[in-house]
Parts: C-alpha cells; structure tokens; sequence
C-alpha cells in the first residue's frame, strides 16, 4: 500500500501577519493532526519500540520487485506537505519547508514565528515514542522563549493583562489545540512569567533559550505525573511526558544568529566562500553516544554506572538521544518512578506499557536525561546564504556537505533561469565559457521549486526506482527503512546583513 496520496490537489495560499505570505503546495495547513489530542495506549505501546529501531542496519532495498511509481506521482507524494514564507523582513527573504512521515502517523513538528521586527524563531521537534511530546513542545516553546526573553515592564503588561498571551508569538502557522489544553498552557505560562518578574534579572539571550526549554520541560513533566496533588492531570498529559522529543530552534534578531539544540536534529549553515563554492558549517551538534563530550558529561554525572548507563550507544540500551523533553521515566527520582510503575500496573489505559517495567534497568542516581540545549550564536555576514534545520531523518541520509551542496544547486538552478548575467564586452572564449556553465546548470536544475523537498528527494534517491520504492512501503516496513524527515531551509537577505553590520559598525562600507 503507497503510504501516501498521489493525487494532485490544489495549492492553497492565504496571508498571515505582516503581509507575510504563506504557500502550501498541495493539501490542507495543518497535516496529520489526529493524533495530538486522541493518544490512545495502544498507539503508544507501538511506538514505543520505535525508540530502539536502528534502520541503518537493514538489507540493501529490493528495488527490483518494490511497486513502481510514475515521476509525476512521486512528485505529488513529495509535496503533498511543502510550504514556503516569503518573509522579505530583517535577515530573512523566505523559509522553504517540507516533512515525510515514516512512522504513522508521523512523529515530528515543526514552527514559524516573529516575536517582533527583524526577530525570528524557527523550530524543527523529533518526537519519539509517540508524536504526544513534539506536539506539545511544538505548542508552547516559543511562549517559553517570549516570556524569557521579556523585560520587566513586558512582564508587568503580560500579569496584569495590559497584553494579552496570544500577542507574545506571531505565528506563521498557527498550531490548533484543544480547550482543556489552552487553559492549561495559559496557566502554566503565567505562572512562567510571574516566577520570572519576582527574580528578574538580566542575562544573556543562551541563558535565556536555556531556561524556556528547561522551565517548558519541568511542566511537561509535573503535568504529566499522576499524584493526587495534580489536580490538572489527565491522561493526555501522561502520553506527552511518557513520549519524548528532540528541539532545534533558531533565533535570529538582526544579524545575531543563536541555535539552541537538544537531542540529535541537527543545523548547517551554507556559507559562499566564492563563485560557485560553498561551505558546510554546523550550527549543532548532535546528542547521541557518538559525541564523546556527552558520554564525558553523562558519566561525570553518575559515578561509577559506566557500564549500565550507555549500553549499544544508547540511554539504558532504549533510548539514542541523550538530551530530550519528556521521557520522564529517565528523570523522576527513584521514589516517583516506582509510584509512576504501579500507577501503570494498576491502570487499565496503561496496563502493560513497559512491559511492565516502568523503572529502567540500574535506575540509580536520576535525572539521567536533561533538557538543556546546547547554544550556539553565530553573527550572520553577507556569505551567509541560508541555514537548514532538519530532524536526524534527513542527515541520517545525507551529509551536511552533501546538504549544502544540494542547496545551493538548488539556487544556482532556479538563478540561471531568472537572471542571466550576460557581458556584452565579453570575447567569444569567455561567451563560450559562460554557455558552457549555463548549459551544465541548466540541466542539472532541480524539477523541485521547493528547497526542502528537493532535499527530501535526495535524501531517497535520487534515482527514480529507489524514490519509487521507499514511497511504495507499507506502514509496517518504513520505520525499518528510513525515520521521519522534516527540513526547513531559511534564505538569508544579503543586503540587509550588509547594511545591518555596516550601520553596526561591524563591517567597513
């Protein structure tokens, strides 16, 4: 059965804020939401497992026998979730966007905002074990972020009701959630911001992205714990603690650049170096057992459990990322996990997620996951061309080299069309040379017009069969192929960092 629908749809556009203007190719805003709100414990017992699939380890595809697809229906399947902002304000000309699903339904978010002028966030969320937690951090980060990120006299507006909630984020894509989730988030965000107008205090933007995601996590987590002093819980705040999720999120105000990454998404920055030659440079660094400054961290954090912590490059031997939201059975101490296990033991909804076994094996000195990002700022210069955020679906495929090449291809194909730059001075061997070039760019243009689905397509193949056969798979078999894949690629505006940093003094006119 073809996971997806191939039959062509008509695109849709509508303008959201600031005349910003929003393209969805194919289909509808908002794409398999089902399961935000409906978690039932049988989707998550399925997916638990999914934590502990490596489908790095599968035989070599049989393209021979897979089902065979026409180009044209391939290219449906591809854009059936594409989007594009064109911005054109601050740092930002527009963001190109795309995701396909491999588990089902998909497990990844993503979100689009402007907290004010010239001041962005960009967020890509992998969830794991369920899509319940990268829902909920999908939802409510960047109001986490907002609220850290505001002054005393913003604090007050916000307390006081002077400014409402809703006008802290303006979003591009605007996420829909249920009334009982609304007034929980709206609760707990204002407790959020009256804690923060009682100590506040000034710090710096990576303290401040550091404590959103830790503050957003610590509620996630006590929302989720059924005791009788939480008056709030519902079986729905259990499933999106039980789940997890990694965060990629950028933050761009001006020219200043910060990503704050936790788990294994990852983000590369394409930097002209000169004429047709790019540079790939990591924005992140992936959390996993391959990053031997994390397993440092990790065992200096718990002495003398080195042999039971990372077992097959993985937390307890189950879970890869070693920095994640939710997953609260790697952080409630000893005592409320094991109320947390005969809470499952004795519910009817739960009974049996675990295999019974709630507590993970050598469960010692917890907290064994955090929740803080590791920041990196960067100042963004005229060679900045754009960045690409992407779960680990993409890089598990692709190198960052490979990324940044693919994109900036994508460019130089869609620049040869709509601007040729011809010298009338030119003597016939350079004419020549230039025909040349334009003949070789031309014909290795992309049929994509969207940067993240042309990454996304050759990510699967790029040969025609093998894009057939990863998009003819049954549900049961794909999460065995390839993970998740959403990719958002962010188009910087040359002329306005040019013109930012001379004003700032930074660069000489």
């Amino acid at each position: 059965m073809i996971r997806a629908c191939a039959a062509f749809r008509r695109g849709v556009s509508f303008t959201t804020f600031n005349d910003a203007r929003v393209t969805l190719d194919k289909s509808q805003f908002h794409v398999l939401q089902s399961c935000k709100y409906h978690v039932t414990p049988k989707n998550l017992k399925r997916n638990r497992s999914r934590v502990l699939v490596s489908f790095k380890s599968v035989t070599k595809p049989d393209l021979e026998s897979s089902a065979k697809l026409s180009p044209q229906q391939v290219t449906s399947i591809l854009e059936l979730e594409q989007r594009r902002f064109e911005i054109q304000e601050g740092a930002v000309k527009s963001v190109d966007i795309n995701r396909l699903a491999a588990n089902d339904p998909i497990e990844d978010r993503d979100g689009y905002a402007s907290l004010g002028p010239s001041e962005f966030l960009f967020g890509v969320y992998d969830g794991h074990g369920g899509c319940g937690c990268s829902s909920t951090v999908s939802e409510r980060l960047f109001h986490y972020i907002a609220i850290s990120f505001a002054d005393y006299s913003l604090l007050e507006d916000i307390i006081t009701g002077k400014l409402g909630m809703n006008n802290l984020v303006n979003w591009y894509q605007k996420e829909t959630y249920s009334e009982r989730s609304k007034r929980l988030y709206m609760r707990a965000i204002m407790k959020y911001a009256q804690e923060s107008l009682a100590a506040h205090e000034p710090t710096s933007i990576e303290q401040h992205l550091k404590d959103a995601f830790v503050r957003l996590d610590h509620d996630i987590i006590q929302e989720g714990i059924p005791s009788e002093s939480n008056k709030e819980f519902h079986s729905d705040s259990l499933f999106s603690a039980m789940a997890g999720s990694c965060a990629l999120v950028s933050y761009i105000d001006g020219t200043d650049l910060y990503v704050a990454n936790l788990g294994d998404c990852r983000a590369v920055l394409g930097v002209k170096v000169q004429e047709s030659e790019y540079a790939a440079v990591p924005l992140s660094y992936a959390h996993d057992a391959h990053n031997a400054s994390e397993i440092r961290r990790i065992l200096d954090q718990h002495k003398n459990e080195s042999t039971n912590i990372i077992r097959n490059n993985r937390l307890f031997g189950e879970l890869a990322p070693l920095r994640a939201f939710g997953d609260l059975r790697y952080k409630l101490s000893l005592t409320e996990v094991k109320e947390l296990e005969r809470y499952f033991n004795t519910n009817h909804e739960v009974r049996g997620y675990y295999d019974n076994r709630v507590v993970p094996p050598n469960y010692k000195t917890p907290p064994y996951l955090i929740s803080e990002p590791e920041v990196i700022k960067h100042k963004l210069t005229p060679k900045d061309k754009f960045l690409v955020l992407a779960s680990d679906g993409l890089f598990d495929m692709l190198t960052p080299e490979k990324v940044v090449k693919l994109v900036a291809g994508h460019i130089d194909g869609k620049q040869i069309l709509i601007d040729p730059q011809i010298d009338t001075n030119m003597n016939l061997k350079s004419m020549n040379r230039y025909l040349v070039e334009r003949k070789t760019k031309l014909a290795n243009r992309s049929i994509d017009d969207n940067a993240a689905t042309h990454l996304i397509r050759n990510a699967l193949g790029p040969e025609h069969r093998q894009i057939s056969y990863y998009l003819s798979l049954p549900d049961n078999v794909c999460r065995t192929q390839r993970d998740d894949m959403t990719v958002s690629v962010i188009f910087f505006d040359s002329d306005y960092i040019k013109d930012k940093n001379v004003s700032d003094g930074i660069i000489k006119k």
